[in-house]
């Protein structure tokens, strides 16, 4: 049975660029960037469980939000993706090192993992 088990979303601009986070610190640890999400906690549904990690990572409220994609493992664990904008300032969580917008142009100048990459080419069209 499938079951949707994390979220994950897209937070788009008017210029369809995209929102990513850098996040690892301290001495040695690997940077990587990465789209904001997080994993779904008891009842909570999806829809609450994005808005929860977007307050929590960037301190903002995300606008326009609707269901983009889902991803499903062999397992039978998915993932959401949602599509969203943001309209206030950004203040980011003491977990981020920085945040930027990315074009399609940008995905490779960037370190993501398998499953942030599959989803921006997704969105891109690539």
């Amino acid at each position: 049975m499938e079951k949707v088990l994390r979220c994950s979303i897209l937070i788009v601009d008017d210029f369809n660029n995209v929102l990513v986070a850098e996040r690892g610190k301290g001495k040695g640890a690997t940077k990587t960037w990465g789209l904001f999400g997080k994993e779904i906690k008891g009842k909570e549904d999806e829809e609450k469980c994005i808005t929860k990690a977007v307050d929590k990572d960037i301190k903002c409220n995300i606008f326009d939000l609707k269901p983009f994609k889902e991803y499903f493992k062999e397992e039978g664990n998915g993932l959401k993706v949602f599509r969203g904008s943001i309209k206030e300032y950004i203040t980011c969580h003491k977990s981020i090192n920085q945040v930027k917008w990315i074009g399609k142009n940008d995905i490779d100048k960037y370190e993501f993992n398998e499953e942030d990459i599959k989803i921006l080419k997704d969105f891109f069209n690539i």
